[in-house]
């Protein structure tokens, strides 16, 4: 049951169904927060330098607030399921940016992992896992169209954000970077979180903005299964697995895919330009790909993506280590990682319905923070030990192999939502 103060009707212009501001502020939610955790790599040299650490200790930083930030975001799933996206959102927006302040402090690698940890990993947790879950209830016909939409965020802000990031590095070092940075995550994901309503009954709506509905009686239960039921199926297990495994191989891209350029002669600008291809080739998947969901359905398609994604590993593994060809990887993997992202939320409201939906995606979630903890950070342990990234890059691909296996066996439920 949603807090009152999340079900106040908002004014939108004439015509106007507030389902799209409700994309709108996720959208710049997701890009703000993606946008700053993805700019990490901007900073891996300067931390190297600032710390006297190595690659695996240094990319430890980047896992652990990844892995926070997906724990987080069950819990605060469950708490927009009962308290309302709004305040949650307001409160994630404070966090991160406590914590990215507090980073630009740390005098040891230790405390700023806490500072990541803490601030960066819980603040992006509570802004982002309850506004994916939120667009889900305001669409039903439209639903891809629009989690796309809001999802692209995250793609985006990681085309803009590390850029920014290797700006502000260089003008301003690395600590004045991150204060601008918090300064980004108050305002704008703050500002965004206001607009935040969580379901469009509250103001006399139904989903996609069709004829308005009786909200006198608010007790009436959204469709859909609890979190408890949720666990008992299988496919939400093997979904979980898949997520697992293919969060570790993603996560090895965007900490590792710029010291890898660099460790092989090209510079950190042209690495970080590397990430922002990753961000627009993302943003395009998101579009470009619902016509294959379309015509072989999500999880099929979503097999097909994984499998994809192994392949395109394959070719950073095999292909010779110039700017073109980690180009042309970049935009490959975009493009399919995009259409996954954008996916995943729909065939979880497709296979669990709406009553829980962000209490679900949360606890779905908790995958990529298994998979952020462990992938890059072995992957930095494996660079260390053999002394180039061969073996990581093999381990990469499995894992997406394996995500790839598991999607494939998943049964389709009975009932669909």
């Amino acid at each position: 049951m949603t807090n009152a103060s999340d079900s106040v009707q908002r004014p939108a212009p004439a015509g106007l169904f507030y389902g799209w501001i409700i994309v709108a502020s996720v959208f710049c939610m997701s890009a703000t927060a993606a946008g700053i955790i993805y700019s990490f790599p901007a900073f891996v040299a300067a931390f190297e330098a600032e710390f006297g650490a190595g690659r695996a200790d240094i990319a430890f930083a980047f896992a652990i607030s990844e892995f926070i930030w997906f724990m987080t975001g069950f819990a605060a799933g469950s708490a927009a399921d009962r308290l309302g996206p709004r305040k949650v959102g307001l409160a994630g927006a404070l966090i991160m940016a406590a914590g990215l302040a507090a980073a630009a402090q740390a005098g040891s690698l230790t405390l700023l992992y806490i500072a990541y940890g803490a601030g960066v990993g819980i603040g992006g947790g509570m802004i982002y896992v309850p506004a994916v879950g939120l667009v889900q209830r305001w669409f039903r016909v439209r639903r891809g169209l629009a989690s796309g939409l809001a999802i692209c965020g995250t793609g985006v802000g990681t085309l803009a954000f590390p850029p920014l990031a290797m700006a502000l590095t260089e003008a301003l070092g690395w600590r004045g970077a991150h204060m601008v940075l918090a300064a980004c995550a108050l305002g704008i994901c703050g500002a965004a979180s206001l607009m935040l309503v969580a379901h469009p009954r509250e103001m006399g709506l139904a989903p996609d903005g069709g004829a308005a509905v009786d909200t006198a009686d608010p007790a009436t239960p959204i469709p859909g299964l609890t979190l408890a039921e949720t666990l008992r199926c299988g496919h939400f297990w093997l979904l979980y697995a898949a997520s697992l495994l293919s969060a570790a191989a993603v996560f090895i891209n965007y900490v590792h895919l710029v010291p890898y350029a660099t460790d092989h002669g090209i510079t950190a600008q042209s690495g970080i330009v590397l990430v922002s291809i990753l961000g627009i080739s993302g943003t395009v998947g998101r579009f470009l790909l619902g016509g294959v969901v379309d015509y072989f359905g999500r999880r099929n398609a979503l097999t097909l993506m994984f499998a994809g994604l192994a392949l395109a590993m394959l070719w950073w593994l095999l292909a010779p280590p110039g700017f073109a060809a980690l180009a042309c990887y970049a935009v490959a993997f975009g493009l399919l990682y995009g259409g996954y992202i954008a996916m995943l939320p729909v065939l979880t409201m497709e296979y669990f319905g709406g009553r829980r939906i962000a209490t679900i995606i949360g606890a779905l979630y908790t995958s990529w923070g298994f998979g952020a903890l462990f992938g890059p950070t072995l992957a930095g342990a494996i660079r260390d030990m053999a002394g180039g990234y061969f073996f990581a890059i093999l381990m990469g691909i499995a894992c997406m192999a394996g995500a790839a296996i598991c999607c494939l066996l998943i049964r389709e439920p009975a009932t669909r939502y």
